[in-house]
């Protein structure tokens, strides 16, 4: 569902995962939050999600409920100089439970070797997805506006975000 607080947008929404090696499906719901005020010259941006436990959305039947609270701190950076490519600095930090540990909770039996192991390269991986997102998100929304802007009918942003965002190229 959509919510609105103080005019900053919330969303309680639900993911799944499949499979985890021999390890049953995993079900999470969370509040997500992003708030672009964050600086005043719109430089930076915050993002969150917090894990809810709401009647509203009850876990799956053979699933195990899961929790990922994070934060995420984006920051504008000076465009490639090659290709004009925006680019942006990003820190997340995060906390996950797979196994269902709070009070009451039915467990999951992943154990911590699993997470040490692996919570680079699947935190890595899931940045990238986000990366790839984004540029096929930029890439369509200019196929669909067609041009019309600077030089050669090609559109232009100044704002870093807003390249992104709409699929423009940096205004010279």
């Amino acid at each position: 569902g959509q919510y609105q607080h103080s005019n900053l947008p919330m969303k309680l929404a639900r993911k799944t995962t499949s499979r985890i090696v021999t390890f049953g499906k995993r079900d999470f719901t969370f509040v997500s939050v992003s708030d672009k005020r964050a600086s005043r010259d719109g430089s930076k941006w915050v993002s969150g999600t917090v894990s809810v436990v709401t009647e509203s959305i009850p876990p799956y039947q053979g699933y195990v409920r899961a929790y990922q609270d994070s934060i995420a701190f984006y920051e504008r950076m000076d465009s490639d100089d090659r290709n004009g490519t925006p680019q942006m600095k990003l820190t997340i930090v995060f906390r996950l439970d797979l196994n269902d540990s709070r009070m009451g909770g039915g467990g999951g039996y992943i154990p911590m070797w699993i997470y040490v192991k692996t919570v680079g390269a699947t935190g890595m991986a899931s940045v990238q997805n986000m990366k790839r997102e984004l540029e096929s998100m930029a890439e369509e929304r200019g196929r669909n506006d067609g041009g019309g802007g600077d030089e050669g009918g090609t559109l232009c942003d100044d704002k870093w975000w807003m390249r992104i965002r709409n699929g423009t190229k940096k205004c010279s």
